[in-house]
């Protein structure tokens, strides 16, 4: 296929005879030259850049709990279903794109000034999440935004033998996990933010006991064969051990078995629901938050949106403001530098306290513990 400059150059000389066959048909020429030029992509089009595709990958969907106080009366009509929530991650990363001077690339923002680019957004299982990156790898998109560690894992896989720059969030330990050399040289294609999520494990279980002294028995659910999860209970073992509380530890790898593993949670059985860091369970916070409330089983989690949707409490990231982190990653990797010499930064942990939820709850939050408090929700 010849190339855009030959075709220009066969365009030129087709004008000039066309010229000098018909001198009054010039300006006409120069309208098709003009109009041939702008079809093949040469000239002002040249100017218009094809929009940026981002590749989301992350483990959901994720639904939106159904808040309800106590145990339903099911005489009552039954809640309305769930609505799919969009991850607090992603939209925390758009939104500082568009801030950063960027436009989502939809028919209401076609006028508005900024580099374009598109959210491909991808989520499910695990198997599907395997799937998606072999997708963005043969796809070639610009850059693949993947959390947490399961995710990042896929998307590092599928682009070993061809490399794509990925951005990570909801990582604890990166050097670890074989995505970074180092955290101040990742050295290679992915780069990110790390939150430090098994380095509250215990933290969370100290917070927990001092919020509900009468704590004994703790819910923790988790995949066995995680090694991340694994690390966070080694965190919550030592806590527990100190603070006389027994952990009551579940498997789970699906949305089915966290509905299994919290079927028969009730006050008599266990005192506290504990999230362990675990990938699953967060992304079923929705079924724990209404096993919660219904059964006035406290819980404590480790994002701040699952307190924000009924827990008791959460200690960790926030989900939106690592998004917004990445979000510069991303404008500097677009602008020409390499992920291998961005360093990894760390996300400061927030402690969320849900005082409504506590009302539910019937516990007394002691001011000690609010004092604390990033952000009291009331």
């Amino acid at each position: 296929m010849p190339s855009h400059q030959a075709l220009k150059r066969v365009r030129k000389r087709e004008t000039r005879r066309t010229a000098r066959r018909n001198p009054r048909r010039w300006p006409a020429a120069l309208l098709v030259e003009a109009l041939g030029l702008f079809f093949l992509g040469i000239g002002p089009a040249a100017a218009q850049e094809k929009p940026l595709r981002i590749g989301a990958l992350f483990l959901g969907p994720r639904k939106m709990p159904v808040w309800h106080c106590g145990p339903r009366d099911p005489r009552q009509p039954a809640p309305e279903a769930r609505a799919d929530v969009l991850e607090p991650t992603v939209v925390g990363f758009r939104d500082e794109l568009e801030r950063l001077g960027y436009a989502e690339d939809r028919p209401e923002t076609r006028e508005k000034p900024g580099r374009k680019f598109v959210l491909d957004i991808r989520q499910g299982n695990l198997d599907a999440v395997r799937r998606y990156a072999q997708q963005f790898a043969q796809e070639r998109v610009d850059l693949i935004l993947a959390f947490p560690t399961l995710p990042v894992r896929a998307a590092q896989e599928a682009t070993r033998t061809s490399p794509l720059p990925i951005v990570f969030t909801a990582v604890s330990d990166p050097v670890r996990d074989g995505f970074a050399q180092s955290l101040s040289r990742p050295g290679g294609w992915i780069t990110g933010i790390s939150t430090q999520l098994i380095q509250g494990s215990g933290k969370r279980v100290e917070v927990f006991k001092e919020m509900v002294p009468r704590l004994r028995r703790l819910l923790a659910m988790y995949q066995a064969d995680f090694a991340v999860a694994q690390q966070s209970l080694a965190e919550m073992r030592k806590a527990a051990l100190q603070l006389e509380v027994s952990l009551v530890e579940k498997h789970i790898k699906s949305r089915e078995e966290v509905q299994a593993a919290l079927a028969d949670v009730r006050r008599d059985r266990v005192d506290g629901i504990v999230f362990p860091v675990d990938a699953v369970l967060v992304a079923n916070a929705d079924l724990v938050v209404e096993k919660s409330l219904e059964q006035r089983v406290p819980a404590f989690g480790i994002l701040d949106f699952i307190a924000e949707w009924g827990a008791l409490a959460a200690y960790g990231p926030s989900p939106y403001q690592a998004g917004r982190r990445a979000a510069h990653y991303a404008d500097k990797i677009f602008k020409g530098a390499k992920p291998a010499d961005l360093p990894v930064e760390p996300l400061d942990p927030t402690f969320v306290v849900n005082v409504k939820a506590a009302a539910c709850l019937g516990v007394s939050v002691p001011p000690t513990v609010l004092h604390q408090a990033d952000r009291v929700i009331r």
